[in-house]
């Protein structure tokens, strides 16, 4: 009786992290399906195609189209998450870091199609907003470390509200979307917006860091 015991278990466990793998592939190929042609030209029929499998099998998973690309949007963001705070972990101080995210984002939306953007916004307004105002997809917690080890290097000044600062800071990438849907670049967004209001909470320290790192990336992109 102990061995048919210890076989059922066996098999519930393998039958588990089988149906778990299935589930990540459908995730990460749906992903990668949404970021290269926009969500709207996605159907379900195209997933299971590229796939291998039955348009069956995705919806055992899932229940429709939204709640695939839910699942998605909140694995793309914890991986996002990782990803930040290994590049601020990474960095000799928050100017390196700050100019490394920018580096790191610019490159990760590059290969986004833009539509995938207005099709979320257009098509799965829920999804988006259910994601988005997310708590712990905000990632509140990291952009007050960063402004946190900023007055600790003597970089940011001590005068400012760290609570204040990161709000702000959270609104501000809410604007940024809606700057993203009017087409404007990035760089422009960074050069007019990000790079006046990081100086203005910098040390003297901090502006000489930040110009540094501006001549730095200057120099990198004319080579």
């Amino acid at each position: 009786m102990t061995k048919t015991f210890a076989q059922k278990k066996v098999f519930y466990f393998c039958a588990f992290f089988l149906a778990m793998e299935i589930r990540e592939k459908i995730i990460e190929g749906a992903g990668r399906l949404f970021a290269e042609n926009g969500i709207r030209m996605v159907t379900m029929d195209t997933i299971a195609q590229s796939l291998g499998i039955s348009k069956r099998t995705i919806y055992e998973n899932f229940k429709d189209k939204n709640d695939l690309l839910a699942n998605f949007l909140n694995e793309a963001i914890i991986t996002h998450k990782k990803q930040t705070i290994e590049i601020l972990n990474g960095s000799r101080n928050v100017i390196e870091a700050l100019f490394r995210f920018g580096d790191f984002n610019q490159k990760t939306f590059k290969n986004i199609n833009p539509c995938f953007f207005t099709d979320i916004k257009k098509y799965h307004p829920e999804v988006f907003a259910k994601v988005m105002n997310n708590g712990e997809n905000q990632n509140h917690e990291m952009t007050f470390t960063l402004l946190k080890r900023g007055i600790n290097e003597g970089i940011f000044t001590k005068e400012i509200n760290l609570e204040i600062v990161n709000l702000f800071i959270h609104h501000t990438f809410e604007f940024f979307g809606k700057l993203d849907e009017l087409h404007f670049d990035h760089k422009q967004i960074w050069v007019s917006i990000h790079l006046p209001y990081l100086r203005g909470i910098c040390t003297e320290k901090g502006r000489e860091l930040i110009n540094q790192f501006i001549v730095k990336y200057q120099n990198s992109e004319t080579n």
